[in-house]
C-alpha cells in the first residue's frame, strides 16, 4: 500500500518521497519515476544510527508530514523531537496485532503525538477511536486500494487453480486451506487441482510446519509456494479463484486484486472481507478456520462455471467502484485538510 499510495499521490502532483526501514524489496521497482526512495538499513529496532539516517532525511528534504504505516509510527513519532512542525499520520494496518496488550500499550503511548489516524476498516477505526489519545475528528477509516495491470486470461481449461496471495505467517491460516483441498481432491472432479500459495518466506518455523502438512496429507503435487511474487497481474491471469483464510485482516489488498482480476472469492469473514464481497453477494464467506466449509465452497466453483462468472463480475464491479484510487485520494485530502497542511 505504502508503493500505491506514493504512485497516486506523485500522479497527481504531489512531492511524495519513499523510505523503507531495512532494505530494499522487490516492490521498489514499482516505485514512479521522479518519487525519492530511501532505504536506512535499519538492523533492529533500536539502530540509533539508522534513526539518525532518517531524522537526517526528514530534515534535509524538508518533509512535512511523515504517513507511516504500522510499526513504523514509532520512528516516525520519535522524529517528532528533533523537527519542528512535523505532522505525522499513522496508517494502521495492523489488524490482530493492535489487541495483544504489550504492543497496545506503546501504541496507545505514542498516540499523543499523532497528527491523524487512518484505519483501513471500521473495526480498527472503532479501536482507535476508543483507546488512542488522537481527536475523534481526525480518525479516518479509508480503504485500501489496489493496482493491478490487466492482462489477458490464460488459464488451463483442464486444471482448476487456486491462488492464496498472502504472506506465509499464521495469521493468513494456510492449513485451513491445505485442509479444504485434502478434502476436496477425494471428490469426484471434473478437472485437476492446483493451488498456489504466493507469499514471502519470513517465518521459517511457519513454512516448515506447513511443508510437513503439505507432506501429511499427500498434496505435493497439487501445491505450489513460488515465494513472493512480484507480478501478480500475470499470476491471477494464470488463476481460477482466488482465496484467503485468514483469522485476522484489516482490508486485504490481495482480495481487491482478486476482484480487478476477474476471480471468484471464497474468503473467510474476518475484517472488511465481507463488505468487499457483499456480504456473501460477490464471492463466498466461510467461518475462520472451518474447513469443510471451504471446501463446499470450492467445491460449488470447480462445479458451476455460471457460478464463478457472476461472482467473478459482481466483484470486479464492486472493486472499481468502491475501492479505487481515486475514492482514496479524495477521502485522504480531507485527512490533509484535518491536520491544516493544505
Amino acid at each position: 500500500m505504502c508503493v500505491n499510495i506514493a504512485n497516486v499521490l506523485h500522479e497527481n502532483g504531489y512531492e511524495v518521497q519513499v523510505c523503507a526501514s531495512r532494505k530494499g524489496g522487490t516492490l521498489e521497482k514499482f516505485i514512479l519515476p521522479g518519487i525519492k526512495y530511501h532505504i536506512l538499513k535499519k538492523r533492529n529496532s533500536v539502530d540509533i544510527f539508522a534513526f539518525y539516517r532518517f531524522v537526517r532525511i526528514v530534515k534535509n528534504e524538508r518533509i512535512d508530514i511523515i504517513h507511516a504505516h504500522s510499526s513504523s509510527i514509532f520512528w516516525a513519532v520519535m522524529a517528532k523531537l528533533f523537527v519542528r512542525n512535523l505532522k505525522v499520520i499513522w496508517h494502521d494496518h495492523l489488524g490482530l496485532k493492535v489487541k495483544d496488550r504489550k504492543a497496545k500499550f506503546f501504541y496507545i503511548f505514542s498516540s499523543r503525538c499523532i497528527d491523524a489516524i487512518i484505519s483501513v476498516n471500521n473495526e480498527l477505526a472503532e479501536w482507535a477511536r476508543k483507546y488512542m489519545h488522537v481527536p475523534y475528528d481526525k480518525i479516518f477509516m479509508i480503504n485500501n486500494f489496489p493496482s493491478l495491470n490487466s492482462l489477458k486470461k490464460r488459464s488451463n481449461p483442464e486444471v482448476f487453480t487456486i491462488v492464496c496471495l498472502a504472506n506465509l505467517r499464521p495469521q493468513k491460516d494456510h492449513p485451513t486451506l491445505l485442509r479444504a483441498i485434502a478434502q476436496l481432491k477425494e471428490r469426484n472432479l471434473p478437472k485437476r487441482l492446483k493451488v498456489i500459495l504466493a507469499g514471502s518466506y519470513d517465518d521459517q518455523e511457519y513454512v516448515g510446519k506447513l511443508r510437513a502438512l503439505i507432506s501429511d496429507l499427500g498434496l505435493e503435487e497439487i501445491i505450489e509456494m513460488p515465494g513472493l511474487v512480484e507480478v501478480t497481474a500475470s499470476l491471477l491471469a494464470s488463476a481460477d479463484c482466488g482465496v484467503l483464510t485468514s483469522v485476522s485482516e484489516g482490508l486485504p489488498v490481495a482480495l481487491l486484486e482478486y476482484g480487478l482480476a476477474g476471480l471468484p472469492v471464497v474468503v473467510t469473514d474476518v475484517g472488511q472481507c465481507a463488505e468487499v464481497v457483499g456480504y456473501g453477494k460477490n464471492g463466498m464467506l466461510i467461518k475462520p478456520g472451518d474447513s469443510s466449509g471451504l471446501t463446499n465452497s470450492l467445491l460449488q466453483l470447480v462445479n458451476n462455471n455460471e457460478l464463478c462468472a457472476k461472482l467473478s463480475k459482481g466483484l470486479e464491479c464492486q472493486v472499481i467502484k468502491n475501492y479505487g484510487a481515486e475514492n482514496f485520494l479524495r477521502r485522504y485530502r480531507t485527512v490533509l485538510s484535518f491536520i491544516s497542511l493544505i
